[in-house]
């Protein structure tokens, strides 16, 4: 099977699962609408649904307008990024801006993928201008990850060697002091297991924490440092 092919048949399956997501509770948000604006991202999150089965056979048939139909189904899977965390999940405009910039970057691998037709005069030009926009949203995406996600990795790996770089004999209240010097937050509770020492990064939202357990005389008899996905 050559590449063209097998770029061709990946960019139908990706229409195909994200069509079929995108009617997936699509009735029941369309019921539920009550303003405007909901009625109007559940519109587009049809339409994009919608054209993108209908981009399928004109794909696989080779039509000159299937590259209008496919930006056209790229340009409402946008704003259904861009306005469905808004008006039904109640977050800002920032969490609408940065759903819009992924789906310009799937909407855009998947463009990349299909092996269109060649453009006309006048999209032509257009189309170096819809790579320009999604290249840039690829880039805000990626600053957004590895804003988000390089601090919790060094400040896991720093709070890591923090509890297996701590020396033996230590006290409870020593370590709490250490713990403090570093910015932790250390929280003494008990369970079934005995007493215990969490020292949590109020930074890491719970993602990472060490736990101290304790001997009977006060000193530290274990630390274990945990890691969670979230």
């Amino acid at each position: 099977m050559k590449w063209q092919q097998i770029r061709s048949w990946l960019a139908i399956l990706a229409l195909v699962a994200l069509s079929v997501a995108g009617f997936w509770g699509v009735d029941q948000e369309w019921r539920s609408a009550i303003s405007s604006a909901q009625k109007f991202s559940a519109f587009v999150q049809i339409a994009y649904s919608v054209l993108g089965l209908l981009a399928v056979p004109a794909l696989l048939l080779r039509y000159r307008w299937s590259r209008v139909l496919l930006y056209l189904w790229a340009f409402a899977i946008l704003l259904t990024g861009a306005t469905a965390p808004v008006i039904w999940g109640g977050g800002g405009w920032w969490a609408g801006f940065f759903a819009a910039c992924m789906m310009a970057v799937i909407s855009g691998l998947v463009i990349w993928l299909t092996p269109l037709p060649a453009p006309g005069t006048g999209l032509g030009h257009w189309r170096w201008l819809m790579a320009g926009a999604f290249g840039v949203a690829a880039l805000v995406v990626l600053s957004v990850v590895v804003r988000a996600v390089a601090p919790v990795v060094v400040g896991g790996e720093h709070m890591e060697r923090f509890c297996e770089g701590m020396r033996s004999g230590i006290t409870e209240r020593e370590l709490a002091d250490l713990a403090g010097r570093q910015g932790y937050l250390a929280d003494p509770g008990d369970d079934a297991k005995g007493h215990y020492l969490r020292i949590e990064d109020d930074a890491s939202k719970g993602r990472y924490r060490c736990e101290a357990r304790f001997k009977p005389d006060g000193a530290i008899a274990t630390m274990n440092f945990t890691a969670n996905k979230k």
